[in-house]
């Protein structure tokens, strides 16, 4: 059995999402604040025991929701006999409720008993969705006593809501039962639920280190649990060991009556025991609950000396945690034998280096299928390094909205559809091209693009070493601009596969900037040729020719009225087009080299002798004139030579507060901003 499908309503930012699940380990990642950690929690409060009254706070319905609240109790107030029927079914499906929608598929080797109470009908069927609910037992009678503390009052929306807030709890409560469009469905216990599902979660607060009682209680437990098992399995094994304790209490016993023989013996003065011959002594209680809750703990050993846990590092203890819990799952779930076993882990990449990071996924599906435990994982992360080890199918992006104060889910399976569902051949197998490279390219390690708030793709090595100066030097200038205090992923990318990302960067809809080159070539050839309009260039970049602004002319790629922006706003592309003043052709630079001299021309001129990547190319220069008409030989240079790294980092060590940030760069950064 497995779980495919959780549909979640009116809970916290996720107000309406759907999000599937992978057979093995599904990652669910995205920025802070995006609904992850809400999706264990609604599976906590619905699917596990619980004692919190009430099981939901008023603020954990979704904050779109709460309008609707008024709504409906404005909605009750205009009931009148001719309209009650169409009225109440209206108000009882307008009604906030908390809902999670589970979609799970079965077969025949599952247990079958624990399946039969939510069927809805005999229909043929390899999937029951079963519905979990917070919902108000009666709504008319919710409303009614609403109305009824109302009563005699000028209330506003704000004291309504106070109302309702304050009344809920006392209509509200959960319902668990199977769904179906075509029927209603009696309730389920429960019990039933938690036979055919044994959800367990390993949530991110975990205690680290030997010394802290919330670990030692976690392991005491594991340690507990592993006994009992042990005891069921083999009675052999249990009696020795119950009766080395038994023989450890008679040996501490007599050390005991020793070292207190006068301490016992003062009991006598104020007459205790009183009457009769009783005498008191002192016993040892070695019980295995006793001696696994305080006494067991973990021990490391390093070169023949035991060291205690806190000794290890973070990283370690944290893995141990997790490991022992998950022990402690396996034994739970195998004794209970459930027929869908969920286990949730919260952000598990704490502590750990990046290594262990990379495998963790990896290897605790190995190690479900090592125990023969048939469970699903549903993890948390904000580690790159953990989804780079994950199958971009099987990632899920919560991306947070803020104007309406929810969360969308995309899912990367769906993605993965997305590129194969073309027509031609041809075009199936460039989707299938584009597929495979962002799966590799994802696996090197540039996942933090799905934690970003925005996002910068730029074509090389010396963007990539500038652009920090560029965004220091812009926020100089402009204190609006705060592009430092955001979480901007920056991707390196050769020009010709920027547009592979078109796809995804569309589909998880990030703010995104492309900084890119116009490379303007004849056109009747591939030739390089300097940028200037009026001559028919053509640019070789594939962004620019298929992406945005989806033109191959150079004239028209230097007007002003191009449009650099995707039809949505979220994606703009930047390219030297930042054009000289004057009567004769229009012209720019054709890389960032040439754009950089271009708009430094004076800056240049002054450091020559400095600038050593390109020092003896402007021998004989006679001004800063010179060198501005004569950008595109400079940049020649440049390219012949392979001087593109070392131009770089003389603009960082040669007066680098002395030169501007390119037209066309600063102008995309502040639109990103």
């Amino acid at each position: 059995m497995k779980l495919i499908k959780a549909e979640i309503k009116n809970y916290r930012l996720l107000h309406n999402v759907t999000i599937t699940f992978d057979r093995n380990a599904t990652s669910i990642v995205g920025k802070n604040n995006s609904g992850k950690t809400s999706l264990s929690s609604v599976f906590n409060v619905f699917l596990k025991e619980s004692n919190k009254k009430p099981p939901f706070d008023f603020e954990d319905f979704s904050f779109a929701s709460y309008c609707d609240f008024i709504k409906v109790y404005k909605s009750y107030k205009e009931i009148t006999s001719e309209n009650k029927e169409h009225k109440t079914l209206e108000i009882q499906k307008e009604i906030p409720k908390i809902q999670l929608f589970l979609t799970i598929k079965y077969g025949e080797n599952d247990n079958w008993s624990n399946i039969r109470p939510l069927f809805t009908s005999l229909e043929e069927s390899s999937e029951i969705t079963i519905l979990c609910e917070y919902a108000p037992d009666s709504t008319e009678v919710f409303l009614k006593n609403l109305q009824e503390a109302l009563r005699d009052l000028t209330y506003s929306d704000e004291m309504l809501f106070k109302k309702i807030k304050s009344h809920y709890q006392d209509h509200y409560k959960i319902n668990i039962r199977p769904y179906s469009e075509a029927e209603e469905a009696e309730n389920v216990s429960r019990a039933d639920i938690n036979k055919l599902i044994q959800t367990e979660f390993i949530d991110a607060q975990r205690g680290l280190d030997d010394s802290n009682a919330e670990s030692r209680s976690k392991l005491s437990k594991i340690f507990q649990s592993q006994f009992r098992n042990e005891n069921e399995t083999d009675e052999k094994k249990s009696d020795e060991f119950l009766q080395a304790l038994e023989t450890a209490s008679g040996n501490i016993d007599g050390e005991l009556k020793t070292f207190f023989s006068s301490f016992v013996t003062y009991f006598n003065t104020f007459g205790f025991p009183g009457m009769g011959t009783e005498k008191v002594e002192l016993k040892s209680q070695l019980d295995p609950e006793i001696l696994f809750t305080n006494n067991v703990k973990l021990f490391y050993n390093h070169d023949g000396k035991s060291l205690p846990e806190k000794y290890n590092g973070l990283g370690y203890s944290n893995l141990i945690c997790m490991i022992a819990q998950l022990i402690g799952f396996y034994n739970e779930i195998k004794d209970k034998k459930n027929n869908l076993n969920l286990i949730f882990i919260e952000e598990p990449e704490a502590h750990m280096h990046p290594q262990m990071q990379s495998v963790f996924i990896k290897n605790i599906i190995k190690f479900l299928k090592d125990v023969k435990l048939d469970a699903q994982v549903i993890l948390t992360t904000h580690s790159p390094h953990i989804l780079s080890a994950s199958n971009l199918e099987t990632i899920r992006y919560f991306m947070p909205v803020q104007k309406t104060n929810t969360a969308i889910v995309k899912d990367l399976m769906e993605f993965n559809k997305k590129l194969t569902e073309k027509e031609s051949a041809e075009e199936i197998e460039k989707k299938k091209e584009t597929k495979e490279f962002l799966r590799q390219y994802l696996t090197l390690g540039k996942c933090d693009l799905f934690f970003a708030d925005k996002a910068i793709l730029f074509e090389g090595t010396v963007e990539r070493i500038l652009l920090p100066l560029f965004i220091e030097k812009i926020e100089k200038e402009s204190k609006a601009c705060k592009l430092s205090k955001q979480y901007i992923s920056s991707i390196e990318i050769g020009g010709a596969y920027i547009n592979k990302f078109k796809e995804l960067i569309e589909f998880i809809g990030i703010k995104t900037l492309i900084i890119t080159d116009i490379d303007s070539v004849k056109h009747d050839s591939t030739e390089k040729a300097e940028a200037e309009s009026g001559k028919k260039l053509l640019t070789s970049n594939v962004t620019l020719k298929d992406w945005i602004p989806c033109e191959k002319k150079i004239d028209e790629l230097l007007k002003e009225t191009v449009s650099k922006e995707s039809a949505d706003g979220m994606i703009r592309v930047t390219y030297q087009n930042n054009v000289n003043t004057g009567t004769g052709p229009i012209k720019c630079g054709r890389s960032f080299e040439e754009a950089f001299i271009i708009d430094n021309h004076a800056y240049v001129f002054n450091n020559k002798v400095k600038l050593l990547s390109i020092k003896y190319q402007l021998k004989g220069y006679q001004g800063s004139g010179e060198i501005k008409t004569k950008s595109f030989e400079i940049q020649e240079f440049i390219d012949r030579n392979r001087k593109k790294t070392e131009f770089a980092f003389d603009l960082l060590n040669i007066s680098k507060d002395d030169w501007l940030v390119p037209t066309y760069i600063k102008e995309g950064l502040i639109w990103l901003a």
